[in-house]
């Protein structure tokens, strides 16, 4: 209940409620100015209306498809990288996600470099927050799992005292995957940057 209350705070003090009543007085103007020109038009509020109705629905949701399309992107054609997981989230004052929720959050998984093997990163990207990045160390033969990840000064540092031992969706993400394509592909990749630079 608390969330819901949440939403509906940000909506109306939000950016975007403001965006929709400006588009909806400029509309109405319009259709003021219009009407004087073409008195058969019908009354600026029957225009008005609508548009602010439709405008409701589509421009509160328009940055969260934009952040599943961006972050998609980021992540085409690099064969280095595996999307591992995604979700979708809407919100209960955006009627356009009730009919399709956009992707919110995408965990992506990579080797760490080219030469060390069993080191992966782990990003995860969330819709309004900073990436999440992991460096992961699992022991697939002992079925233990570390994780390290930077801190506020940037230097990374293991998040627990010992290896724990790895969930379900750890061994499927890890241990289940043949990483050499991807561990290729980045060898690849690095060597082409190399290249690049010494141009």
């Amino acid at each position: 209940m608390t969330d819901a209350v949440i939403s509906i705070l940000r909506w109306l003090f939000g950016k975007t409620s403001f965006r929709i009543f400006a588009i909806t007085a400029v509309v109405y103007v319009l259709a003021r100015v219009a009407r004087k020109v073409i008195p058969k038009l019908p009354q600026p509020a029957f225009i008005a209306v609508p548009v602010f109705m439709i405008a409701g629905l589509i421009l509160p949701s328009v940055p969260r498809y934009e952040f599943e399309r961006d972050a998609l992107a980021k992540f085409e054609g690099k064969a280095w990288v595996r999307v591992v997981n995604t979700m979708r989230i809407g919100d209960v004052t955006e009627p356009l996600t009730w009919l399709r929720a956009p992707v919110g959050s995408i965990t992506i998984i990579m080797p760490h470099d080219a030469i060390e093997e069993g080191v992966f990163r782990q990003v995860t990207m969330r819709y309004e927050q900073e990436p999440t990045i992991l460096i992961v160390e699992p022991n697939c033969s002992l079925s233990r799992i570390i994780y390290a990840s930077p801190d506020a000064k940037g230097t990374v540092r293991y998040t627990s005292a010992s290896p724990s031992k790895m969930s379900d969706w750890e061994k499927t993400w890890y241990c289940e995957h043949d990483w050499s394509k991807e561990r290729e592909a980045l060898r690849q990749e690095t060597l082409r940057q190399m290249k690049e630079i010494t141009k």
